[in-house]
């Protein structure tokens, strides 16, 4: 018998998807094992309650809405197996209890960043397809624009303070402006 403390953590392929929680002394993980973890920061551990979920499917990105009571995570990937069954795919998750809220696909490749805007009011996804995704949290997720002026793949993408503005960039080294709510280029950073 093992008298020490079980260790518990991902067990296939990769990590990537971590995000810090906005209101807990907690963080989230989800990777290529198909699981979404919930951490405490002071124990260094895995939650003992709700702090595990098999999501289904391999994860590259996961994020926390401005409140904590969401976490959102985006689906897909590859490690030399092919296309997923998964990719393009988006979950939003009480951040409680883990409880799937809302499971949406637009796109059709992976996606490898999502995030929510600072007034918790959208929802980005950054795909393999080249392109932005922005939906309306407060319309059961609703696409409510695409950002399609990337020229490749999503890398990185962040809102503006007042949530209006979206700042991204692309596997080919773009930086390029957005209106949130229109999907629209805007031509310079002022």
């Amino acid at each position: 018998l093992h008298d020490g403390p079980i260790v518990s953590g991902h067990c296939k392929d990769e990590l990537w998807g971590v995000a810090p929680s906005p209101t807990k002394r907690e963080y989230a993980t989800a990777g290529d094992d198909g699981t979404l973890r919930i951490w405490d920061i002071a124990t260094k551990t895995q939650k003992k309650e709700n702090g595990f979920k098999n999501i289904g499917g391999m994860a590259r990105a996961v994020t926390y809405d401005p409140t904590g009571s969401l976490v959102a995570v985006a689906f897909g990937g590859s490690v030399g197996k092919g296309r997923q069954k998964c990719d393009g795919e988006f979950a939003v998750y009480d951040a409680n209890t883990l409880n799937q809220l809302h499971k949406g696909k637009d796109s059709k490749e992976w996606t490898q960043v999502i995030k929510f805007s600072p007034d918790g009011k959208t929802l980005a996804l950054g795909s393999h397809d080249n392109n932005i995704y922005l939906y309306d949290c407060k319309k059961n997720f609703k696409l409510r624009a695409k950002f399609t002026k990337h020229n490749s793949y999503i890398t990185h993408l962040d809102f503006s303070a007042d949530s209006q503005f979206l700042a991204s960039n692309c596997g080919a080294y773009e930086l390029l402006f957005s209106d949130v709510f229109t999907g629209n280029q805007i031509g310079s950073a002022s």
